[in-house]
């Protein structure tokens, strides 16, 4: 790796922070061992971050280089130590949110590589979009996208969570012609002796038990997310990215079952 020159102080913080995160990050052995292996000297047991901190501002300040700071990302980030796709990618976008303002990127294979330097936070967002390719990578059905897709570039899984389910709801009520919301548009679309929607031909007892079964998930989903984002503030109430994205996944089923909805005449 060709010499560079050594990073600001902040930089090399908010890369430690990351790397050393108390939930997410490497645990205390595994920071020894990684700072072992790029022979840099451990400062002993203080907080997990400041040991990378100090290992990394040391060593920095000794070389006159900022390589000491990619060499322990690219070894940290390595895809063979994280068990978890989706751990993973949260922590490379993390990373990336500080890399690309000075240029680098740390890339799915684990590699760095040299990029044009960010300027805003905006074009960071842009450029790193993790909720957004996640989805995309788990198959997320377009019509969760069409209603937040601002609020997953903003990494917002409140927000997002919010305007998905409200999504939800208003394709529902176009496909069914009716102005009703919550347990009562679903009761009017797909319930009772004359719903006025049907997903198969509610011939048979399966299939009336199909459709009840979808019925009662979109009202789960309501009860459940909607009405408290609608009705508590972050502070009070929030979700976390795991099931933020467990939720889309659901969202992006009941979207592919109303894929194949009717509308069913109603008698005059």
């Amino acid at each position: 790796m060709p010499r560079i020159a050594p990073y600001d102080v902040g930089v090399i913080e908010r890369i430690a922070k990351v790397i050393g995160d108390t939930d997410q990050g490497l645990k205390g052995g595994q920071i020894g061992d990684l700072l072992a292996s790029q022979g840099l000297a451990d400062p002993g047991e203080i907080t997990k971050w400041r040991r990378i901190q100090q290992a990394l501002l040391v060593e920095q300040q000794h070389t006159r280089s900022g390589n000491c700071v990619l060499a322990l990302v690219q070894a940290a980030m390595s895809p063979v130590r994280w068990e978890s796709h989706s751990h993973f990618e949260r922590l490379r976008a993390d990373l990336n949110s500080v890399l690309l303002f000075v240029g680098v990127e740390l890339r799915e294979d684990g590699n760095l590589i040299h990029v044009s330097a960010a300027t805003t936070h905006d074009e960071v967002a842009l450029r790193t979009r993790r909720l957004r390719k996640e989805l995309e990578r788990r198959g997320c059905h377009s019509e969760v996208f069409q209603y937040c897709t601002r609020e997953l570039l903003a990494e917002d899984c409140f927000t997002a969570v919010f305007e998905a389910i409200k999504g939800l709801a208003e394709r529902t009520r176009t496909l069914a012609g009716v102005d009703e919301d919550g347990h009562a548009l679903v009761d009017v679309a797909l319930l009772g002796s004359s719903p006025r929607m049907a997903l198969n031909s509610l011939r048979t007892e399966t299939e009336r038990n199909e459709q009840r079964g979808l019925a009662n998930i979109m009202k789960g989903v309501f009860s459940a997310f909607r009405n408290p984002a609608a009705h508590e503030t972050r502070i009070v109430w929030s979700i976390s990215e795991a099931d933020a994205l467990d939720l889309f996944a659901t969202l992006s089923l009941v979207h592919r079952r109303l894929d194949t909805a009717v509308r069913v005449p109603q008698a005059p």
